[in-house]
């Protein structure tokens, strides 16, 4: 509903400056209050039928664009400044983050997610938590109630905010990084480090325990 629809949008930073690309325009709820809000909506839907829907639903506007493609096949420009917003599917909820984190230049993307993998991008024992950590800070604004959806789904989800930071691994070291990410991850300390370079990195870090290491 409006109401619904309206309180979500009330967590999200954009203004009038703003330029949007929008994951999956839907029926063209969301992107109606984009158009009213921003400069100029693009929106992205793999659904032939979903796009005309949208773009009769928001025929007195003219700052925005339907493409009917694949998310994860599109390219996103690297000259212009512009955020990201979506309400993206749980079974490529994983690609859509590593699409919008490491092939866009958006300095601010909102993406409504289910509550558990918005948990999961903030638990540091998983690697892509420690992946997508090193590009951008990741905050949950609030809870979506399953309610909101029709049709419902199963679970409540999440409106998540990135911010784009400076990158904290250099271009190249992100090789490097990614492997020591997956090992960590899978406790293979001893193909990273010697024993002794461990127990030095322990110390200096002020780890006691590894089991309490967050």
């Amino acid at each position: 509903s409006k109401h619904n629809i309206d309180k979500i949008m009330t967590n999200i930073s954009l203004n009038e400056h703003d330029n949007i690309f929008e994951i999956g325009s839907g029926k063209g709820h969301f992107t109606l209050e984009l158009v009213q809000r921003c400069n100029f909506v693009t929106a992205i839907e793999i659904d032939h039928k979903l796009c005309k829907t949208t773009e009769n639903k928001l025929v007195n506007h003219d700052n925005f664009q339907v493409l009917n493609k694949d998310i994860l096949q599109f390219k996103f420009p690297k000259n212009q400044s512009y955020k990201i917003f979506g309400s993206i599917p749980y079974n490529i909820s994983t690609d859509i983050i590593r699409k919008v984190v490491f092939e866009s230049i958006a300095d601010e993307s909102y993406l409504i997610v289910e509550y558990g993998f918005a948990k999961r991008l903030l638990n540091t024992k998983r690697s892509l938590a420690l992946l997508l950590m090193a590009e951008v800070d990741i905050s949950i604004l609030s809870m979506v109630p399953r309610e909101y959806f029709h049709p419902k789904p199963k679970v409540n989800s999440s409106l998540i905010r990135l911010n784009r930071k400076k990158s904290r691994i250099s271009y190249k070291d992100k090789q490097k990084y990614n492997y020591f990410v997956m090992k960590w991850v899978n406790k293979e300390y001893k193909k990273i480090f010697t024993k002794n370079q461990f127990n030095k990195s322990l110390k200096h870090a002020g780890i006691d325990d590894l089991n309490n290491i967050s």
